[in-house]
Parts: structure tokens; C-alpha cells; sequence
């Protein structure tokens, strides 16, 4: 006849023998020789074996089998219209640096009335164009300032995009040059300086070539009569040759034509006004600059 075995005494026999059980099963795993029996047969890759020798869960050696694919779908580019729409709706930190600065040093209450047909400084700076505003503005609030704080990065940014018409438009060539009057680095300024000087002497030797090449017509037209009677004075071959002289020539013309891409009249004078403001000598004279038809 089996002992009689209280209830209370039964359910702490099976905690341990529970207990007992998972104590064992922890010591089977961490068996050196079943994870070498596993790191032998199993098709582990480098970077899991060394995640089961270093005693992490099996289970988190798993690879994930959600993975964030790359998206194959391109943005679709807006019409340039559109592109350009929101461009001039959208005012840059490095203009907005800008207009800070010229208010901030030189004129607190006003802008250029340049920038006034820009939409997006409007936005931005509706008191600075509504007279009505400035005339209803509390005394005590007009003494507020704000004080405009140096930043390198967008000072490399006007630098390196100071002859860019797309992000400094022409309406900002007060503030620009303003700005660029205080500049003190001495490698700075001899590196725009040499930039200006070349934009310069571009317009020049585009002027020297049109120049050259009206002299070549009016010139051409005195000769063109006395090359015809010479030429029915040769032979065929030697028509033949100067045909093929000639078509050469023409081929160099149109040639020389292409070439003549005049520089931009915006950018030669934003250049020309900033050597003019830091006194650089010699001065360079633009070739009729004031011509309309160039």
C-alpha cells in the first residue's frame, strides 16, 4: 500500500522536478559539444557562429525575414514650370542671411525697391514694402532689433555662387555687394578678384572678335570684285581648288559664329561694380557695355 502523500507536499515535488528539468536543458545547451556538433552541421554563416560563441540566444541568429527592401520608385520630377513656380514662392536661408544682414547694418527699415517685385521677400518681409504698416507701427515695437549673427557657411555659399544668376538673381546685387564690401580675408578677396577680372576680359575679347570679324566683312566686299576677275583668269582646277578653299573658309566662319557666345551683360556687371568698390588697379574699361544691341 503506497504512502499517503499530503497535496500541499506533491505540488512542491513537481516545482522541482520543473525546476530540475529546465537546469538540465540549460546545460544541454550550453554544452560546448553541441554547439561545436551545431557549428559543424548546421548552415550558419560567419556572423552567426560567432554570435552563438559568444553565448547569445540561438534565436536571435535568425535572420530577419522582413527586410526593408529598397523602393525601385523614382520621384516624379515636376514640370519645369512648376519647379520654377516654387522656387520663387520659397525664400533661401542664405538670401534671407542676406537681407538680415543689410537691414541689420545698413538699412534697418527699408529694402532696395529691387527686391520688391520678387513674391517670396514680399512674404517674408511684408512691413518692409507696405508704407501703410511702417507709418501705423507702434513706436515701442520699432525699437526692436534683430541682431543679425556671422555664418561661414552661408558666407562660402554667397562666395561660391556669386556669379550665379539662378541663385542670387540680379535684384540682389545691392545686398550682394554691400555684403561682399565687408569682406576682410585677403585669400578671399584675391580669388573673387581673380574671377571678376576674367569675366571682364571675357566681355572685352568678345567685343575685340565682333570687332574682327566686321572688319573681315567690310573688307570682303572692297576684295570681291577684283577676286572675281582673277578667278576667270584660272584655269578649272584651279577653280575647282579654290571652291574648296573657299568652303573651308565658310565651314571656319560658322565655326568662329558658335564660338561668339556673348557673356552674360548681368554677371559682367556685378563683376565690374566689385572690383570697382574694393579699388582694384588697374581699371578695366568695358567695351561698349552701354550698347543695346549687345
Amino acid at each position: 500500500m503506497s504512502e499517503h502523500v499530503p497535496a500541499w507536499k506533491r505540488i512542491t515535488i513537481k516545482k522541482n522536478q520543473e525546476h530540475d528539468s529546465k537546469d538540465t536543458n540549460a546545460e544541454e545547451d550550453d554544452d560546448p559539444l553541441n554547439i561545436t556538433t551545431h557549428l559543424a552541421t548546421g548552415s550558419l554563416t560567419k556572423k552567426e557562429k560567432q554570435k552563438i560563441i559568444r553565448g547569445k540566444d540561438r534565436e536571435s541568429t535568425d535572420l530577419p525575414l522582413n527586410k526593408r527592401a529598397k523602393s525601385d520608385k523614382k520621384k516624379e520630377k515636376l514640370p519645369k514650370e512648376e519647379r520654377n513656380a516654387r522656387k520663387q514662392s520659397v525664400l533661401k536661408d542664405q538670401l534671407r542671411y542676406l537681407i538680415d544682414f543689410y537691414l541689420s547694418k545698413f538699412s534697418p527699415k527699408n529694402l532696395p525697391d529691387s527686391l520688391s517685385s520678387l513674391s517670396n521677400v514680399k512674404n517674408n518681409y511684408p512691413e518692409k514694402f507696405d508704407s501703410d504698416n511702417q507709418e501705423d507701427t507702434n513706436p515701442s515695437e520699432s525699437q526692436v532689433v534683430d541682431i543679425w549673427k556671422f555664418s561661414k557657411q552661408k558666407q562660402n555659399w554667397l562666395i561660391k555662387h556669386f556669379f550665379n544668376l539662378d541663385e542670387i538673381p540680379v535684384e540682389y546685387n545691392e545686398l550682394l555687394l554691400s555684403y561682399f564690401k565687408e569682406l576682410k580675408s585677403p585669400a578671399i578677396k584675391d580669388r573673387i578678384v581673380t574671377s571678376c577680372k576674367a569675366q571682364v576680359n571675357q566681355w572685352n575679347e568678345y567685343i575685340n572678335k565682333q570687332d574682327e570679324k566686321m572688319r573681315k566683312i567690310v573688307e570682303g566686299e572692297d576684295n570681291e570684285e577684283k577676286t572675281q576677275e582673277d578667278g576667270e583668269k584660272e584655269g578649272e582646277d584651279t577653280n575647282e581648288k579654290s571652291v574648296n578653299e573657299k568652303q573651308q573658309e565658310e565651314k571656319g566662319e560658322k565655326k568662329e559664329d558658335e564660338d561668339l557666345i556673348p557673356p552674360n551683360k548681368h554677371i559682367v556687371s556685378r563683376s565690374q561694380k566689385l572690383l570697382e568698390l574694393w579699388g582694384v588697379e588697374p581699371v578695366i574699361e568695358l567695351k561698349r557695355f552701354d550698347d543695346d544691341s549687345y
